[in-house]
């Protein structure tokens, strides 16, 4: 306590530009989280979420599906046009991915992507994204922020 009336009384700009430090450190930290990841869906283990930072189309951003937290690529916004060729899928330009012959899954349907919705997908060929219609695209209201990859897997390439 002594040392607070001292900092009042001698050192009043000590005393604000240490309260104001300590402001904008917790607003910082509040807008940010750690998330460890298990899947092998994209090849980084720990990744930074920053809340309400929008994702731009080719990063990483995390999203709530079913009541759990998901990081994926986005990689279609609205407008983008989804096609497939044969088991190819094709989001505009750039080659998603295969959608893999499985029985209790069925491949997401042509079109253009709505708006409010984007598409996303994981690195990995077996990974659940939008590919499948019963993963589907994701409502811009369930995507939470952006995410930077940390730390990868062991022998995993990033992903551009």
């Amino acid at each position: 306590m002594k040392l607070f009336n001292w900092l009042s009384e001698n050192h009043p700009r000590v005393l604000l530009w240490g309260l104001f430090i300590c402001f904008v450190c917790l607003v910082v930290i509040s807008q940010m989280r750690l998330i460890f990841l298990n899947s092998t869906s994209v090849p980084f283990r720990v990744c930074l979420q920053i809340y309400n930072l929008k994702p731009k189309k080719g990063g990483l951003c995390a999203f709530d599906f079913r009541g759990r937290t998901f990081v994926k690529y986005m990689v279609g916004v609205p407008g983008d046009e989804i096609q497939r060729v044969g088991r190819v899928v094709y989001v505009g330009e750039a080659r998603v991915g295969e959608v893999q012959k499985a029985e209790l899954l069925s491949p997401m349907e042509e079109g253009k992507i709505p708006e409010g919705y984007v598409f996303v997908a994981g690195t990995h060929p077996d990974s659940l994204d939008s590919r499948y219609k019963e993963f589907g695209l994701i409502s811009a209201s369930d995507i939470r922020g952006r995410v930077f990859g940390l730390v990868t897997a062991p022998n995993e390439e990033i992903a551009p």
